[in-house]
């Protein structure tokens, strides 16, 4: 009988051991992921402005001229090429590059939002970050950061790495969706694609090109899903 309490008393006290374990665990967790979404909020984004909101909750940007740092990944999706561009976009912000001033020595960047990934959902399933800005053809996806705005072509640091190239983007004219959760699967980018493209249709607009574009603001790592920001988004075509 004695035996048995104590079995009960040890049994219990471990119990509460580790719930307390997994309780300060996630604590430590979301108390990280709450406060990287605070630092992600005050970084510096495209600017913007909303011209017009349609049905389904697509709104239409008009976007200000942006550098990017873009590189250029083999197939078609999202997920794994995203990884891959993500790993040389942040290289290059992060020292991979030599500056055009002070001595031609590596720069280390400021961080921006979003990442942006571009590339082609066809009808098909594909395997499938942030704005990371991901884009492209058939064959390819490209990620890109954006620069910050106190930089210019002429005064941006040059990439080391020969995959990474800088661009202007043009001002130009979005049909968005913004949703929360992980980094999207290629099959929720094609719903989400769907669904642009019918409320552009209503509205007698449609994309310009076949090119989606999806668009992550927050690391995919700890912050938590229900305050991460991702957007689909398609290029309209003509003035709006």
């Amino acid at each position: 009988m004695i035996e048995g309490i104590a079995h009960r008393l040890a049994s219990g006290l471990v119990g509460k051991i580790v719930m307390g374990a997994v309780l300060g665990i996630s604590s430590l967790r979301y108390g990280a992921g709450l406060y990287f979404w605070r630092m992600t909020e005050k970084l510096e984004r495209p600017n913007y402005e909303i011209v017009q909101k349609l049905t389904h909750g697509v709104e239409l940007r008009r976007y200000e001229p942006y550098l990017i740092a873009e590189t250029t990944v083999d197939g078609r999706g999202f997920r794994e090429p995203t990884s891959q561009g993500f790993r040389a976009c942040a290289g290059y912000i992060f020292g991979k590059n030599k500056a055009r001033r002070k001595g031609n020595t590596a720069e280390k960047m400021a961080m921006t939002a979003p990442v942006r990934v571009e590339s082609q959902i066809v009808s098909e399933k594909m395997a499938m970050t942030a704005p990371v800005r991901v884009a492209g053809s058939k064959k390819n996806t490209k990620v890109s950061f954006v620069i910050g705005s106190n930089y210019s072509l002429k005064t941006v640091p040059r990439p080391t790495d020969k995959n990474v190239k800088l661009r202007q983007v043009p001002g130009h004219t979005l049909a968005v969706r913004r949703f929360s959760g992980p980094p999207p699967k290629d099959d929720r980018v094609e719903r989400e694609r769907q669904i642009l493209d019918q409320s552009l249709n209503q509205a007698n607009m449609k994309a310009k090109n076949d090119d989606t574009l999806v668009y992550g603001y927050h690391d995919p790592f700890l912050t938590p899903n229900l305050l991460r920001r991702n957007e689909v988004a398609v290029v309209v075509e003509g003035k709006v």
